[in-house]
């Protein structure tokens, strides 16, 4: 088995990664690059057999569906057969429809998408995928256990293990056993001591908001909607929760999916914005899910800033960018703080995955700091590639 990192071995997001044997040839994801830069413009991926027809490529499978994972899906060929989760899949195709600019191509690409569920096994040539579903910011994660020539490699995508699915994690890893290598994210290594606040943490705060301010503003990502649906069932019973229409129907496919799995998962209360709403959000209070735009400034200025808050539920780094329009979004309820916790895993997180399938190889992806992974493992041997390096397993 060949492993080679396209991109993404110093770097977080824009990420690919070639697994091939003799006969076959996969890709794992396809993403952007970041930037807090609003004129960055990603390095496109021009991967042989992938991008052109100078090769071959049996599929190219998702982790899940955030930008740097899938952003340049449509310099895929045509002809090569694309693989993501159900229920990613239709996020997916919500959020390419709502789009504010609407891309066609696009569109068109996910609607062939072939779909996966946890426990799937996907048999390419003579490479065997099983997805296994895990705990990420975005719905409908997963890591791969990819085997081939006789070799175990598990590809972790990316994690946590301090969301509301998490504990299924370590049930996963002993079905999985013991594993020949792990290509792992390394997104949060820097911060090796650092503990996160789980969504249970942030729905407690949530209350908390809820019992001190008679309205709570929540500025999150729409697709984080492991987010929206805890922060929902924060609100108690007399009270307003209000999302856009979007929104709404981002949840109800959620809940369509999952909520036979989990009763957290069925629709909570959630009333769309509307004209008349305005008078009984003021009488009763409640939790408004809003966006940093004009439209929402409007609304939030016909609420007594004296009795209101907003919660920033996002990374820090999109409120510090310079030229960001969010901090005086954050100030029109003259008082807000951060609530909000990482969608990737901690450093010890990492240790703890790699012990439970105790492999011979640590292969860092998905981080700044690859380094960092070899003062995680002392005692194990982590290779350090660099992009396009091919390594045989």
């Amino acid at each position: 088995m060949k492993i080679c990192i396209h991109r993404g071995t110093q770097q977080i997001g824009g990420i690919a990664t070639e697994i091939s044997t003799d006969a076959t040839r996969i890709l794992i994801d396809m993403g952007d690059e970041l930037s807090l830069d609003s004129d960055f413009l990603s390095a496109p991926l021009d991967i042989p057999g992938v991008t052109d027809a100078n090769g071959s490529c049996e599929a190219v499978l998702f982790t899940h569906y955030h930008g740097d994972h899938t952003g340049q899906m449509t310099r895929i060929r045509d002809d090569i057969p694309l693989y993501i989760g159900l229920l990613a899949k239709d996020i997916m195709q919500l959020s390419a429809e709502h789009a504010y600019e609407p891309n066609p191509k696009l569109i068109s690409r996910i609607s062939t998408i072939n779909t996966f569920s946890g426990g799937d096994v996907l048999q390419l040539g003579d490479i065997r995928i099983t997805p296994y579903s895990i705990d990420h910011s975005a719905c409908d994660s997963y890591l791969f256990l990819i085997e081939a020539d006789n070799k175990r490699v598990l590809y972790t995508g990316d994690f946590r293990m301090h969301g509301v699915r998490s504990k299924a994690i370590p049930k996963i890893l002993g079905v999985i056993g013991k594993v020949d290598a792990v290509i792992t994210e390394g997104t949060t290594i820097m911060r090796a001591n650092s503990t996160f606040p789980t969504e249970w943490d942030l729905q407690r705060r949530v209350k908390e908001y809820l019992d001190k301010y008679k309205y709570v503003f929540l500025l999150c990502a729409t697709t984080n909607l492991d987010r929206v649906f805890t922060c929902a069932r924060a609100v108690p019973y007399g009270k307003y929760c209000i999302c856009d229409k979007y929104q709404k129907e981002l949840v109800e496919t959620v809940s369509k999916h999952w909520r036979d799995h989990s009763s957290f998962y069925k629709v909570p209360k959630l009333t769309v914005y509307g004209d008349k709403l305005i008078q009984g959000f003021q009488n009763r209070g409640g939790l408004m899910f809003v966006r940093a735009n004009r439209h929402c400034e409007k609304i939030i200025r016909q609420f007594d800033p004296a009795q209101s808050i907003m919660l920033y539920s996002m990374w820090d780094g999109y409120r510090t960018k310079p030229g960001s329009t969010i901090p005086d979004f954050l100030s029109l309820t003259g008082t807000w703080e951060t609530l909000h916790t990482s969608g990737h895993a901690m450093a010890a997180d990492i240790q703890s995955v790699v012990e439970i399938v105790n492999p011979e190889l640590v292969i860092p992806m998905h981080t700044e700091s690859p380094q960092q992974m070899q003062v995680l493992f002392p005692n194990r041997k982590v290779l350090l590639l660099n992009d396009k390096e091919v390594f045989s397993l």
